[in-house]
């Protein structure tokens, strides 16, 4: 499944720098990022739309990537606990076990060995 993961990700890499390259006269158009907040005004210096285009795909690749690292910890931390429980579920069945055993020894009758 990781080398499918992989093969998948490295063909949208190659789509986005192959569409950059395709629309490179027009992706070449310098922009400006504006914010106005009626109390502050923010207004970026020029910049090229393809930087934006490569600067948003890493950003989704980033948060991606930070989601992904959140669900390895919470699925460690299931694992832990339930690797805890298995635990504790073992030692009740051999205590369990172990009083099934000496409960059962004196009510039995002894049985004769054949020699």
């Amino acid at each position: 499944m990781r080398f499918v993961k992989v093969i998948i990700t490295t063909a949208i890499v190659l789509l986005g720098i192959v569409f950059i390259i395709e629309n490179l006269e027009m992706l070449k158009q310098a922009i400006k990022i504006r914010m106005d907040l009626y109390v502050v005004r923010l207004e970026s210096p020029e910049i090229h739309l393809w930087v934006i285009i490569l600067f948003s795909f890493f950003l989704g690749v980033f948060t991606a990537s930070l989601y992904g690292i959140y669900e390895v910890i919470v699925q460690r931390k299931t694992i832990r606990q339930l690797r805890h429980n298995l635990d504790i579920l073992a030692q009740e069945l051999k205590q369990a076990g172990a009083a099934a055993e000496s409960a059962s020894s004196p009510e039995s009758p002894a049985r004769p060995q054949m020699e």
